[in-house]
């Protein structure tokens, strides 16, 4: 390997990138590409013979998180063809055609939520329900409040089927055979994407089409052209549905605002609040962090999928995986998304501190997957990892391990080549030392010509000017006339350093010429040999980075299960939820003593639950609780109970909570009807439905008829109907629903001590008293303990209406009246009217 790299042939497009990288280098600020050769002080012998930087960009040893990616979506006869493709890292991915009903087009949310765009691209003739949902999404301003994502229409001509095919067969990938024909290369492409998925083919053409003519305005770079180093399928057809509400009303994401208003709106400034993206965030690496947000906008369907992930949970929960746990998350620490470093590698613009962190991607992802093999057959994932083709990685490690200097490499802020890979390298780098004594005689013989009150001067180099005299500026506010010195040349000044050109100066020029861009030209050859060496291997080492981000959340979702003792639920098929001793996941994190409840939905134990009870009696916890158990199974994470059998279901809806917004010309009762509207017509026999207190929002007799009428449309489909947990005030709901076997109501335990009511928190079955609308103590005033006057009156003014009477006189209001009365006749006499 190294002597590939030392002696491998020079071809002409790596001489021209080669002359392009130290042409850019010649054109940068002249801050940027000081070196400082000698520095020589008046009266001093303190001379510094080092070749250091000036640069004034301190280069951070972290990449950057911001990922910016490009959606171009396609629906047509409700089929959704989608692909996208990420600036930084060259990404580009393509859905697999799904179906996507209208007209509220869950799949293509999903989808958005997942892929967060700046840019979504759209066939400018595309009309109906589609245009609705994306301009909806878009614009919405919960989920783009920065204005950050953007709607594109482009011309219907890009969307050409024709057209868009011969873009995508002229698709260049690094892990395409190597000297392949036209037809091999065609016939390799319709192995990576389906051509006859017509929706997705339309999507990735136009994307291609539209990045080839736009790339100098999304990118600033006039000269280049895209790069894609990898092309992914994603598919969506086993995601369980959920609607952004449910998320927000299970608390599975809780994204606040900062409170300050110069930041709030700003990209990056919102926190995550108490949800269960907080929880699980305990991953090490941030691609692990990234994916996942994935992985809880994609709960799965596939039962298979989650068997895998809930054995990786259950192994890295075993007391005896603590230390292997322990050395696999030290590792995963340094893993990075090495498409972004590798962009900027192929692009000749890549830093020190890049290439280190794609050597320690390197040497930790082969680590990772050695760890792996202690796992034995504990899991799939684990044994994919274990037996990963990493020797290639290794000698991909083992060869930039010995051909670059790490240390040299940060201190010069360049690619820097160790000593021994290169005979001819050296003798220039020799050639290069030596001359630092010479440079510093120069320095002080330049001292000496200089007028006395300039007490210091240092010889430097620059790739463009050659060698220069920098002289610290003796006063403020100089003028042009004042900084000529006599046999100087005035060159420029940076900041208050003033730079001349003199005649030992041109001396050097012609002694020693561009010894230091000879340097770092022969390096950059080098570079770019390695770097085809790396690019030969990115697909393998694409495929086990993204094996080891999914270990990553994985292991971060075993530390939180095991922390707060979860248990592994039983997944199957058929229609059952039933859940023994459940606890709200979130709740158990601030509360020391929770009362956990059984939950339980089959045929046995019929398929709708009515929940009344008083106010703050638990039963939106209970509903919840619920919810988030059935999700979490759904993701691959244990559960909190202590035994649980899920069945799969295809969606989960939820009327929990309303977020009123001006933007969306909508009250709180009308999200309320658009959130059950949502859930009747979508849901399936496989659906999960959790509402709480439908109707509220209303008069009571017309909220008591909208939720009988929904209730009746569900119970209507008989075995078909799916899973519902539902809270209500309406006690006298039972007189207006079927009378069928499927529905069982239920009540939260409390009792009454001292005139108050305690709540157990315990749910039985059977009928709440008194926490309804209509009922004998006045509705839901258990809402209210420690205010027992305002309580007291609310219940004698409801007594009163029901029995169509005036309520008592309340002492205390008569005597402010009278009061108001007095003083109102006191100053009518007053002004004598």
């Amino acid at each position: 390997m190294e002597e590939n790299v030392e002696n491998g042939s020079e071809t002409r497009s790596s001489i021209k990138q080669t002359g392009d990288y130290v042409s850019r280098n010649k054109e940068s600020s002249s801050s940027d590409n000081l070196f400082v050769i000698a520095r020589c002080q008046r009266n001093k012998e303190v001379i510094h013979n080092q070749s250091t930087s000036t640069s004034n960009n301190q280069e951070s040893t972290e990449e950057s998180d911001v990922e910016e990616r490009l959606l171009v979506v396609y629906c047509r006869s409700g089929r959704l063809g989608a692909a996208y493709f990420t600036l930084q890292t060259g990404e580009l991915c393509v859905l697999d055609e799904i179906i996507d009903r209208p007209p509220e087009h869950q799949i293509f949310i999903s989808l958005f939520r997942q892929v967060e765009p700046i840019k979504v691209l759209l066939d400018g003739k595309i009309q109906g329900t589609f245009v609705s949902a994306v301009k909806a999404i878009v614009f919405n301003n919960e989920t783009n409040d920065d204005g950050r994502c953007k709607l594109i229409f482009i011309s219907a001509k890009e969307y050409n089927y024709e057209a868009c095919k011969r873009r995508i067969l002229t698709l260049s990938l690094p892990h395409e055979p190597p000297n392949c024909t036209e037809e091999e290369r065609t016939m390799f492409l319709r192995t990576v994407v389906d051509f006859s998925q017509v929706q997705s083919v339309h999507a990735l053409g136009a994307l291609l089409r539209y990045l080839d003519m736009n790339w100098s305005n999304l990118t600033l770079n006039m000269q280049g052209k895209p790069q894609f180093l990898s092309l992914k399928r994603i598919s969506l057809a086993d995601i369980v549905t959920i609607d952004e509400d449910t998320y927000r009303g299970l608390q599975v994401f809780s994204s606040l605002a900062h409170p300050s208003s110069f930041k709030k709106g700003v990209q990056g400034s919102n926190k995550e609040g108490l949800s269960l993206f907080q929880l699980f965030s305990k991953c090490s690496s941030r691609v692990g962090h990234s994916r996942l947000r994935v992985l809880l906008r994609h709960p799965s369907s596939d039962i298979a999928t989650l068997q895998r992930r809930l054995d990786v949970v259950e192994f890295f929960t075993k007391p005896q995986s603590d230390s292997l746990m322990r050395n696999i998350c030290a590792s995963l620490r340094f893993i990075r998304n090495v498409n972004g470093i590798l962009a900027k590698i192929k692009a000749l613009s890549a830093k020190a501190y890049q290439w280190k962190s794609l050597y320690n991607t390197l040497y930790n992802a082969v680590l990772i997957c050695e760890l792996c093999e202690n796992a034995g057959s504990s899991s799939e994932i684990l044994q994919q990892l274990a037996s990963c083709d990493n020797h290639n990685l290794y000698e991909m490690a083992l060869c930039m391990n010995r051909i670059i200097d790490f240390d040299l490499s940060k201190s010069e802020g360049k690619f820097t080549v160790k000593a021994g890979v290169d005979p001819d390298l050296d003798l220039k780098k020799q050639t290069m030392a030596s001359l630092h004594g010479l440079m510093s005689e120069t320095a002080k013989v330049e001292l000496d010509r200089l007028p006395a009150f300039i007490e210091e001067c240092t010889m430097l180099y620059m790739p463009h000017l050659g060698y220069l005299l920098g002289v610290k500026a003796w006063a403020d506010n100089l003028t042009m006339q004042q900084k000529e010195l006599p046999n100087m040349k005035f060159m420029f000044q940076n900041n208050d350093y003033i730079h001349y050109k003199s005649k030992g100066c041109e001396e050097l020029d012609m002694m020693i010429g561009d010894t230091y861009p000879e340097i770092v030209a022969h390096e950059t050859r080098i570079m770019m040999r390695l770097t085809a060496v790396v690019l030969e291997n990115l697909h393998t080492l694409a495929s086990v980075i993204d094996k080891c981000a999914e270990l990553d959340c994985l292991i971060a979702i075993a530390k939180v299960c095991k922390e707060l003792n979860f248990v592994r639920p039983t997944l199957t098929t058929e229609k059952v939820i039933k859940v023994k001793q459940g606890k709200h996941p979130l709740y158990i994190t601030t509360c020391d003593n929770f009362v956990p409840n059984d939950a339980e939905s089959s045929r046995d134990a019929s398929f709708v639950k009515i929940l009344t009870a008083p106010n703050s009696a638990g039963k939106s916890v209970y509903l919840k609780q619920t919810g988030l158990i059935v999700y979490l199974a759904h993701i691959g994470s244990f559960v909190p109970a202590e035994s649980a059998e899920i069945g799969i279901v295809s969606h989960i809806y939820s009327r929990i909570q309303s977020t009123e917004c001006v933007a969306a010309h909508m009250s709180a009762f009308l999200i309320d009807l658009r959130q059950m509207a949502l859930a009747i017509q979508e849901s399936t026999s496989n659906s999960l439905i959790i509402v709480d207190e439908f109707g509220k929002g209303t008069s009571e007799i017309d909220g008591l008829a909208l939720l009988s009428a929904c209730l009746n449309t569900l119970l209507f489909r008989g075995e078909q109907c799916p899973h519902v947990f539902l809270s209500t005030h309406f006690l006298n709901i039972k007189e207006f629903v079927l009378d069928t076997p499927i529905v069982k109501f239920l009540t939260l335990e409390y009792v009454i001590r001292g005139g108050e009511q305690v709540f157990l928190f315990r749910v039985i079955a059977g009928s709440g008293d008194g926490s309804g609308g209509g009922s004998e103590d006045g509705g839901g005033h258990g809402c209210a303990p420690g205010l027992e006057r305002m309580r007291t009156r609310a219940m004698a003014i409801t007594r009163a209406v029901q029995n169509n009477t005036l309520p008592p006189p309340e002492k205390k209001i008569q005597i402010k009246i009278k009061c108001a009365i007095e003083k109102l006749k006191n100053d009518l006499i007053a002004e004598e009217i």
